[in-house]
C-alpha cells in the first residue's frame, strides 16, 4: 500500500494517458469525467502554487519608531488575490489544467449535438 501512495501520480497520469489514447472506443461520460478530474487537479495545483509564491499577503502597513514594530492600519476584509508577478511557477499546472477542461467541455458539446 505504501508503494500506491508514493507513486499515485505517475498511475494517475498513466490512466489519463491510457483514456486519451482509447477516446473513440470508450463511453463519453467516463473520458469527460477524467478529464473532468484531471482539470480540477491541476487547477488546484496551479492555484496552491500561485499562492505559495510570493508568500503570505501583506494586510496591514508596518512601521518602526524608536526600535519598535507598530502595525498600522485595520486588516483588509477578505482574502487578499495573489500577486500576478507568481504567476511562472503555477503556469505548468494552470496551462495543462485550462486544456483539459477546454477538452472535456468540446467532447460533451460534440455529443450533446451543441
Amino acid at each position: 500500500m505504501d508503494l500506491l501512495h508514493k507513486y499515485w501520480r505517475w498511475l494517475a497520469l498513466i490512466v489519463l494517458i491510457i483514456v486519451l489514447t482509447n477516446s473513440r472506443s470508450l463511453p463519453w461520460p467516463l473520458v469527460t469525467l477524467i478529464l473532468g478530474v484531471a482539470a480540477g487537479r491541476l487547477l488546484r495545483e496551479g492555484w496552491i502554487v500561485w499562492r505559495r509564491a510570493g508568500g503570505p499577503p501583506t494586510r496591514s502597513k508596518v512601521t518602526y519608531w524608536r526600535g519598535q514594530r507598530i502595525e498600522v492600519g485595520p486588516p483588509r476584509a477578505g482574502p487578499a488575490l495573489p500577486d500576478i508577478r507568481g504567476i511562472g511557477p503555477a503556469l505548468i499546472y494552470l496551462i495543462p489544467g485550462l486544456i483539459f477542461a477546454l477538452v472535456a467541455v468540446a467532447v460533451v458539446l460534440r455529443n450533446l449535438g451543441l
